[in-house]
This record gives C-alpha cells, structure tokens and sequence, in this order.
C-alpha cells in the first residue's frame, strides 16, 4: 500500500514539473511566421542574335528565348518577360513585351509547349533605326518576386 502511495506521489510531482517545463519553454510570436519561403524565379540560357543587318526593303523576324526555371515549380510562375531600350537609352513604349511557352511557332516562335523556354518572335520594319538596342529579360514568380536580369545588346545595322 505504501508503495502504491508512493509512485502516485511520485507521478503527481513528475506530471507538475512537465506542466512547469512546457509552459516555460513556450514562445511568443509578434507575427505569423510563413514556413514555406518563397524562392524568386531564375532565367538563364538565353538565345538572341547580336547583330542585324536590316536592308532599307526588308522587314526582319527575328526569334528570342530565354529559360525560366522557379525553384517552388513551374506552376509558380506568374510571366517571363523583356524590356527593350532604343539606341538613345529611351525604353520602348511596348514595354514589357511578354514570352510565350505555348509551343505555337508560328504565332510566338516557341518551339515547345510547357519546356520552361519562353519566346517571342520580334519583326523589325524596315524603318527601324539603327544602332544598338538593349534588352533586359526577367521573370516574375506568383508572390511577385522577381529574377535576376539578363541584360543582352543588338545591334542593328
């Protein structure tokens, strides 16, 4: 019987210090904290003539791509993108010009649909200016977070 007395005291006290271990040990946030840390889109690879050799009767098509690649999966990102800038540094009004990944050569120069490459065909008229043009291509994931800059000149002659 005493020891019977014994192990119940024994548990009580052992049950109280836990209750006393945890509830000390417990923290306090000021904020919710998100688990899951967004990770910001990369584009890479990318394919672009440098130079152009526009003849005064000539309209130009000229296909560009880039690879985009987001660490929290494809479905994340939101669109790949370039921003073009003429030869007086002036942006382009068209700007951003979108890429596609649609696999619809004909319409957008991607060869293939859903392959993380994203193109775009570009038509120069022939009245297009000449000089050296800049173009910055980026890509920005659902949470807004956007890529590193890929940064590419051509030249236009």
């Amino acid at each position: 019987m005493l020891m019977r007395k014994v192990n119940k005291n024994i548990f009580s006290m052992l049950l109280i210090l836990l209750l006393i271990l945890f509830s000390s040990c417990e923290k306090k946030y000021s904020e919710v904290i998100d688990p899951i840390q967004n990770v910001p889109p990369i584009v890479r690879n990318l394919q672009a003539p440098d130079t152009l050799t526009l003849h005064p009767t000539d309209t130009l098509k000229i296909i560009v791509s880039v690879e985009a690649f987001d660490p929290d999966g494809k479905e994340d990102l939101k669109n790949v993108f370039f921003n073009s800038y003429l030869p007086d540094g002036s942006p382009s009004r068209s700007n951003p010009i979108y890429l596609f990944d649609d696999g619809n050569l004909q319409a957008n120069g991607d060869l293939n649909a859903n392959d993380g490459i994203y193109s775009r065909i570009i038509i120069l008229p022939p009245n297009t200016p000449k000089g050296k043009y800049r173009f910055d291509f980026q890509a920005v994931d659902k949470k807004n977070e956007v890529s590193n800059i890929i940064s590419h000149n051509i030249v236009v002659r």
